[in-house]
């Protein structure tokens, strides 16, 4: 009976180490959404920053007077 009793023992202590890991897996997406909203953020600032406006070039044909 004493075996038993150890397997339910080692599968709750197994369930809740795997409840941890979860959770701090958890916590690690949350981080890290965060990061990546933020470098879209600071992406979007950069692209915009690098907008310059340019002259439209002279399409017109070379004049042949």
């Amino acid at each position: 009976m004493l075996g038993k009793a150890q397997v339910r023992e080692t599968g709750a202590s197994s369930s809740r180490s795997a409840t941890r890991q979860v959770n701090a897996l958890t916590e690690e997406i949350e981080t890290l959404k965060g990061q990546f909203a933020t470098q879209g953020e600071q992406m979007s600032m950069i692209m915009s920053g690098l907008q310059i406006a340019m002259p439209a070039p002279d399409l017109a044909p070379p004049s042949t007077s």
